[in-house]
């Protein structure tokens, strides 16, 4: 019955303290939600989002409230040309007044409604902004979670390596016992593995760095320990496609897009100016004013007033044509720019792309190279087993293999890192590794 439990209860503890498995698309979540160039960019956002209104454009009217109270006590000597006089020692007064006022700009050569468009492409490239962050963010997390990918598969050969080694030395021992080998085989054969095992060891740290870093991108505690379990694999991607897509998507040429669009409005705002100014006012005021002394002892106003004024520069020094002049250079400027930017951003997809398509064919050729080595080591240590290879020998076929696994290893990686930053050219790398929140 004791016996029957063990396994049970093995099996428990395994349960409660297994690693916690975690995917892809749960680190960046947590990313985007956690880091904190997110939150301010999200913040920048809602920013923009307020401020495109109406009332920032200035479509409305502006309404002011007054009202004001005073008193005083004077004293208060007064004489006339028919000979009266008065004389009054602490005469008191009082005024008491409230006003109502309305000022509506109803014509400023458009410029409110050029205003609410500028506003409004200012959230677009607040929104842009965002995404873009949010790309920068997603490239990280997935380069950093990849990175322990390589590092584990690195791990997993280092491992071999010492499988390998291990029958080396068991070879070897045997060998010695029956007096085939030296003693000196056997020691370098120790050495070897020992070196192999140093070898795992700094690897294992490698890899617990690499999740250490990904743990300070996702936000979270860097001694949270995890597991990853995917595979890299290498999408297929489409010259034509990351090219069409780059002209649609890729956020650093949207914001100079949008660069060229607000240039464009600028001009049109300083056309504006050239207008003229026309204001709608109106008011409602009532003032009330008591007094002891004096010849008034009340007065009392209550009224409404309204009525339009009408403004025109004439001459501002030229200014308005320096200003014209210079936001028409600003969209010259913006136009060349995003030419330049174009380009940048076409030469950049190229030279990745071509990274890209090498790495693929490094893959093929170290998959066949990796065949070859993993069926060259078997052999070679068969014949050392048999006395006809020396230790030299196998442990250059050992080196052989390990080298080509550790190039297959680099080619993935280094197609994957290719396929990211293609992605992300294209504007694609959310929607294709993210999409629900796109």
């Amino acid at each position: 019955m004791f016996k029957k439990a063990i396994p049970f209860l093995f099996l428990i503890f395994g349960l409660c303290y297994s690693q916690e498995i975690l995917t892809l698309e749960e680190a960046i979540n947590l990313a985007l939600k956690n880091n904190r160039d997110i939150k301010i960019s999200k913040n920048l956002l809602d920013i923009a989002f307020n401020n495109l209104s109406l009332g920032n454009a200035g479509f409305l009217p502006k309404i002011d409230l007054a009202s004001g109270y005073s008193r005083s006590s004077n004293n208060t000597r007064q004489e006339y040309f028919d000979g009266r006089s008065i004389n009054r020692t602490g005469a008191i007064s009082n005024s008491i007044n409230f006003g109502l006022t309305l000022n509506w700009t109803i014509f400023d050569g458009l410029n409110n409604l050029i205003t609410y468009k500028k506003l409004k492409e200012t959230k677009e490239v607040a929104q842009i902004n965002s995404i873009a962050t949010a790309e920068e963010i997603i490239s990280e997390v997935i380069t950093s979670y990849y990175e322990i990918l390589r590092q584990k598969e690195i791990l997993k050969t280092l491992r071999e390596s010492i499988a390998i080694s291990e029958q080396r030395v068991k070879i070897a021992e045997e060998k010695y016992k029956v007096g085939t080998a030296s003693k000196t085989e056997l020691l370098q054969a120790k050495a070897d593995l020992n070196a192999d095992m140093n070898a795992l060891m700094k690897q294992e740290i490698a890899l617990k760095n690499a999740k250490i870093n990904l743990n300070l991108i996702i936000g979270r505690d860097p001694e949270i320990d995890f597991d990853i379990t995917d595979t890299i694999q290498v999408r297929d991607l489409s010259l034509d496609v990351l090219l069409a897509q780059a002209e649609e998507r890729n956020t650093l040429l949207l914001n100079f897009k949008k660069n060229k669009e607000i240039a464009q409005i600028n001009l049109a705002s300083v056309r504006a100016k050239m207008f003229p100014l026309v204001n709608f006012f109106a008011g409602y005021s009532f003032a009330r004013l008591q007094s002891q002394a004096g010849f008034i002892a009340s007065n009392q106003n209550l009224g409404f007033n309204y009525g339009f004024s009408v403004s025109f520069n004439i001459f501002n020094g030229l200014n308005s044509l320096r200003e014209y002049e210079n936001a028409r250079i600003e969209i010259i400027n913006s136009d060349i720019k995003f030419d330049q930017v174009r380009n940048e951003v076409k030469a950049q997809i190229l030279k990745n792309y071509e990274s890209f398509k090498t790495s693929l064919r490094l893959i093929e050729l170290e998959k066949e190279n990796l065949e070859i080595a993993r069926e060259n080591v078997e052999i070679a240590l068969e014949r050392y087993r048999l006395g006809v290879l020396t230790p030299l020998e196998l442990r250059e076929a050992q080196k052989t293999y390990i080298d080509a696994e550790s190039r297959l290893i680099s080619a993935l990686y280094q197609a994957k890192l290719a396929e990211i930053e293609l992605l992300k050219l294209s504007g694609q790398l959310p929607i294709v590794y993210f999409p629900s929140i796109f």
